[in-house]
């Protein structure tokens, strides 16, 4: 099962980063300031960093949300095929 969560923080890691590039390029524009040069390859390198760490929690996330689901059906084959006791009594089995 696809988690709501996990998608919308893949999707948002995507758009970030290719925001934070464009973003990044369009500020530096034909400037030849090596300052802004320098705090624009800072600011496309921080975007790209934080949408790798948004991204890994989204998957993180979703790995928890498989985990579950995976959790679920074997409670659900175990109590399944697991024998029944038909004891009135509440004293453990003879082995």
């Amino acid at each position: 099962m696809q988690n709501t969560v996990a998608k919308i923080l893949k999707i948002y890691a995507i758009v970030n980063a290719f925001c934070g590039f464009i973003l990044g390029l369009y500020v530096r524009g034909d400037s030849d300031n090596p300052i802004l040069l320098g705090v624009c390859i800072y600011f496309i390198a921080t975007c790209i960093v934080a949408s790798f760490g948004i991204y890994a929690f989204g998957e993180v996330v979703q790995l928890l949300q498989d985990i579950k689901d995976g959790t679920n059906n074997t409670a659900h084959t175990i109590e399944v095929h697991a024998p029944t006791n038909n004891t009135d009594n509440d004293q453990l089995p003879k082995i």
